[in-house]
């Protein structure tokens, strides 16, 4: 047998898998919810933590999707729970626009900045609040989540009452 043969009988005897070259495999088992797919490439030695376009991780999709089982996965092979895409978007953003309160918990479990704000200064907690997602912001202000402060220039000064000047007698 020659060694033309050999390795071309051996590539071909490896999984489809082995060839995954980047983020966006992750990025797309994840989102789609295919754990083994998502357990596949990170037993490959796939970075947990690679980004797609605007910064997206495979740990942002799993939890924008609400899939806990995928979030565990990835947080067991060392996805960061913090980074942020480039509008300062992380994990537990995409876990409150989804909702699930389990999985708020999860990412906050595994180190989640309850405080970080957004590339507007948006914190997660003032987005739960929008959204009227009671019981997460209930969590998030258990964690030590704060409300976003109002800046300066949109303080306004409350009115004052009107002095009433009585002429003098």
């Amino acid at each position: 047998m020659n060694i033309r043969r050999f390795w071309g009988a051996a590539l071909l005897a490896l999984p489809l898998a082995a060839f995954a070259e980047d983020a966006k495999d992750l990025f797309a088992a994840a989102a789609a919810g295919k754990i083994e797919r998502v357990e596949s490439l990170l037993a490959q030695g796939l970075d947990a933590n690679g980004k797609i376009e605007q910064d997206r991780t495979a740990l942002m999709a799993a939890s924008f999707n609400g899939n806990i089982r995928i979030v565990k996965t990835l947080l067991a092979y060392g996805a960061d729970v913090n980074l942020a895409d480039k509008l300062g978007a992380t994990a537990l953003t995409d876990a409150v626009m989804f909702g699930n309160p389990d999985l708020v918990g999860v990412l906050i479990a595994a180190g989640a900045n309850v405080n970080a704000a957004d590339a507007q200064g948006v914190k997660v907690l003032d987005k739960a609040k929008k959204l009227g997602r009671d019981n997460i912001v209930k969590i998030l202000e258990a964690a030590g989540a704060k409300v976003q402060e109002a800046k300066a220039e949109e303080v306004v000064p409350a009115p004052t009452e009107a002095k009433s000047e009585e002429p003098k007698k």
